[in-house]
């Protein structure tokens, strides 16, 4: 039976002879408080160790929760980096492909542009083959009119 402080103030002793205390009675009372206030301090101790091993596992999540923070602070910075250089690239990318579209488009108008300039050389062309040709006819048309009235 552990003792409590109550017990221990409201203990009392058989009277002896001459008022006296029975001796054996306070010693094994004096016994079962040593041996309680053994047992609290060994419970003592192992709360006081307990807490020390808790104190040190807080102190191991602390550590580990800065760990994680400037882990997930690092990661965060990183993504970051690397969004603003995608997002560079891809400007880079657009920009390129800008100018070449541009270039390409510059190319074919000036395919469009000689191809119209080939196409009006030919219809000069072939309009001075027709006059020839008419030319030709008129004067064929002349030297069988001349023939004609020569008979």
């Amino acid at each position: 039976m552990e003792l409590t402080p109550l017990d221990i103030r409201n203990q009392k002793f058989s009277a002896k002879k001459l008022g006296g205390l029975d001796a054996d009675e306070v010693q094994a009372f004096l016994n079962q408080v040593a041996s309680s206030f053994e047992n609290l301090l060994v419970e003592r101790a192992d709360l006081l160790k307990t807490i020390s091993n808790d104190k040190q596992t807080v102190e191991n999540y602390k550590r580990l929760e800065e760990t994680l923070t400037n882990a997930v602070y690092t990661v965060q910075r990183a993504l970051d980096d690397i969004k603003v250089k995608a997002h560079q690239e891809a400007d880079l990318i657009i920009a390129e492909a800008k100018v070449r579209a541009e270039k390409e488009a510059d190319a074919i108008r000036c395919q469009a542009n000689d191809l119209r300039s080939e196409i009006d050389r030919l219809k000069q062309t072939r309009a001075g083959y027709f006059a020839k040709l008419r030319n030709l006819m008129r004067t064929q048309e002349d030297l069988l009119n001349s023939m004609e009235n020569e008979e």
